[in-house]
């Protein structure tokens, strides 16, 4: 049998595309934005509570240069448990901010 190490946060970074992670906001009781598009303007389609498992579906982060930050294009179960997509900031997730 293969032993195979944990990544760390660092490593994790590096990862996208299909790869279910957790939303972090950092605050306790603060939930995160999910936004229609990948820019901080965009309308709001969603709030998630820290700890909600997510789906990252692209491999590609998408620099928002207003805020200078990416986001990345995700998967989630809605509160009416409905699966729907859209943007979060990708340090949200423990990507590359």
């Amino acid at each position: 049998m293969e032993n195979k190490a944990e990544l760390n946060l660092e490593d994790m970074a590096n990862v996208s595309g299909g790869v279910n992670r957790v939303v972090n906001t950092g605050i306790d009781n603060v939930n995160a934005a999910v936004r229609a598009k990948a820019m901080k303007n965009s309308s709001q389609i969603a709030s998630l509570p820290n700890g909600t498992i997510i789906n990252t579906i692209s491999d590609t982060l998408i620099f928002d240069s207003v805020e200078k930050r990416n986001f990345v294009e995700i998967e989630f179960y809605d509160k009416n448990g409905v699966l729907r997509t859209g943007f979060i900031a990708a340090s949200i997730v423990g990507m590359k901010r």
